[in-house]
C-alpha cells in the first residue's frame, strides 16, 4: 500500500509545505499557455483546411457573382456572412440566400480581385470565435484529463486494478483498463477499484441531489453494480470525498476560479451536515493558483476544513494527491 513520504507531519498533502509551495509558477503558467496553444490549433485546424478547400474549389470563377450558382459551397458562404449553426434553425432558404447576397454586394465586390480571400478570411473570423468557445469548454476538459492521466499512472505504479466507464456508452459497460493504456482520458465518465476499505467509484461531473449543483470529482464507497447508471448519487450515506477542480491557467482568473470553487465546497459541506452527514471530505485541485489564494488554501487545510488539494501543474503535489485519493 502506498505510503505519503515521511518528513512531512501535514495529513494532506506532503509536498505542501506552505502557502507558496501552493502558488503557480512563472514557469508553469508558460508551459500551460503553450498547451492550450497546441490545443487551440489542434481544434482550429479543421477550419483552415475547410478554408483551403473553399479556396481549390472556387480558384476558377471570375466574380463573386459566381458564388450565387455554386451550391456545394453555400454552407461555407452562410458561415463566412456571419450567420451560425443556431441561427439557421430560425431561417428560411430564402433568408440565407439573402445574407449571402448582402456578404457579396457589401464586402467580397469592394475587394476587387481579392474577393476569394476576404471570403476566407470572413469564414476563418467566425469559426476563430467558435474555436474560442470550444476551448473554454476544452480548458476544463483538459484538467480532467490531466487529472484522470496521473490516476492511471498512480495505479499502474502501484498494480492496482482499475474499470472504466465511457460517458458515450448508453449501455454503461464497464471496461477494464489494461496497463500503460493511453488516449481514453477524455472518454472517461467515471473509475472503478478497490482498495483496503472496499470498492470505490470515481465519478466526474455529476449532480448531487444533496447538494442540487454539479460536482467536479465525486468519490462514493461503490461497486459497478450500486454505480447504477450514475444513481449512486442519491445515496449521500456512500459518498466519501466531494472535490472541485479548476483547470484555467490564466492567473487573471486565479482568485475567480477559486472564489467560485470554495463557494461550491462550503456549498457542499453545509448541505451534507444538513442531511446528517458532517463527515464528508472535500479537495480542491487548481492549475492558476495565485498568491492570495493559496494563503486561503494553506489555511482551509492546516484548518482540516480541506482535506486535501494540489496545484494540478505540480506533479509531484497531483500523484500525492492522486495516491491520498486512491487510498480513501
Amino acid at each position: 500500500m502506498y505510503k505519503p513520504k515521511e518528513g512531512n507531519n501535514m495529513s494532506f498533502n506532503s509536498f505542501i509545505t506552505s502557502a507558496e509551495s501552493l502558488v503557480t509558477t512563472h514557469e508553469q503558467t508558460r508551459a500551460g499557455f503553450l498547451s492550450i496553444a497546441l490545443e487551440k490549433n489542434k481544434v482550429g485546424d479543421p477550419y483552415v483546411k475547410n478554408a483551403l478547400a473553399f479556396k481549390a474549389m472556387v480558384s476558377h470563377t471570375s466574380s463573386p457573382d459566381d458564388f450565387l450558382r455554386m451550391p456545394n459551397i453555400r454552407p461555407f458562404l452562410l458561415t463566412a456572412s456571419g450567420l451560425s449553426d443556431k441561427s439557421m434553425n430560425y431561417l428560411t432558404e430564402d433568408d440565407q440566400t439573402a445574407a449571402i447576397k448582402e456578404l457579396i454586394e457589401k464586402f467580397l465586390k469592394p475587394t476587387g480581385a481579392d474577393y476569394i480571400d476576404e471570403a476566407t478570411y470572413r469564414y476563418l473570423l467566425i469559426k476563430g470565435d467558435a474555436v474560442g468557445g470550444t476551448m473554454r469548454n476544452k480548458i476544463g476538459a483538459l484538467g480532467q484529463e490531466k487529472l484522470i492521466r496521473a490516476i492511471f499512472s498512480s495505479m499502474d505504479v502501484q498494480g492496482i486494478d482499475c474499470d472504466w466507464l465511457s460517458g458515450d456508452d448508453k449501455n454503461f459497460t464497464w471496461k477494464r483498463k489494461a496497463v500503460g493504456q493511453a488516449d481514453i482520458e477524455s472518454q472517461v465518465k467515471a473509475l472503478h477499484w478497490k482498495n483496503s476499505k472496499g470498492d470505490r467509484i470515481l465519478a466526474f461531473n455529476m449532480t448531487i441531489p444533496t447538494v442540487k449543483k454539479n460536482v467536479d470529482i465525486c468519490l462514493y464507497k461503490s461497486n459497478t453494480t450500486e454505480y447504477d447508471k450514475g444513481k449512486i448519487v442519491r445515496r449521500p450515506e456512500r459518498a466519501i470525498m466531494l472535490g472541485e477542480l479548476k483547470g484555467g491557467i490564466d492567473p487573471a482568473g486565479a482568485d475567480e476560479h477559486w472564489k467560485t470553487g470554495n463557494t461550491a465546497l462550503i456549498r457542499i459541506r453545509d448541505s451534507f451536515s444538513a442531511a446528517g452527514f458532517p463527515g464528508i471530505k472535500t479537495s480542491f485541485i487548481g492549475a492558476a493558483i495565485a498568491n492570495a489564494m493559496a494563503g486561503e488554501i494553506y489555511d482551509q487545510l492546516q484548518e482540516e476544513v480541506l482535506s486535501n488539494a494540489a496545484n494540478l501543474t505540480d506533479v509531484n503535489q497531483l500523484v500525492e494527491y492522486c495516491n491520498w485519493m486512491i487510498q480513501l
